[in-house]
C-alpha cells in the first residue's frame, strides 16, 4: 500500500512539473499574441505561470470545476479568464485588461487543447 502511495505521489509531482512547463510555454505564446497583455520579464513570466497554476488548483479544490465534464467547456473558459485577470493583482510586472483576458483564455485553451492530455 505504501509503495502505491509513493508512486501516486511521484506521479502527481511529475504531472505538476509537466503542467508547469506546458503552462509556461503556452503562456509565453499567449502573451505574444494577445493585445494589452504585458509581462515585464522572463522571471515575471515564470512567477505568473506559478500563480496561475496555484489559482487554478485552488479553484479546482474549492469549486470542483475540473471534476465535472463541463469543466473543460464554458465553465473552464470562464474560470481561466478570471484566473488570468486576477493574477495581475498578485504579480508585479504583469498587466492584462479584461477584454485581453478573454482573448488570452481563448488562445490558451486552443493551444492547450492541441496538446496530449496525459499531463492533466
Amino acid at each position: 500500500m505504501e509503495i502505491s502511495n509513493h508512486k501516486m505521489e511521484k506521479s502527481r509531482i511529475s504531472q505538476m512539473l509537466i503542467r508547469f512547463l506546458t503552462s509556461i510555454s503556452i503562456f509565453a505564446v499567449t502573451v505574444f499574441f494577445t493585445p494589452n497583455f504585458h509581462i515585464a520579464s522572463f522571471p515575471i513570466l515564470i512567477l505568473s505561470s506559478i500563480m496561475i497554476i496555484l489559482l487554478d488548483y485552488l479553484m479546482a479544490i474549492i469549486t470542483g470545476i475540473h471534476d465535472i465534464p463541463l469543466g473543460r467547456g464554458l465553465v473552464g473558459f470562464t474560470s481561466a479568464c478570471i484566473i488570468i485577470y486576477i493574477t495581475q493583482f498578485f504579480v508585479s510586472g504583469y498587466y492584462i485588461s479584461i477584454i485581453s483576458s478573454l482573448i488570452a483564455a481563448a488562445i490558451y485553451g486552443i493551444i492547450d487543447s492541441m496538446l496530449p492530455n496525459s499531463a492533466k
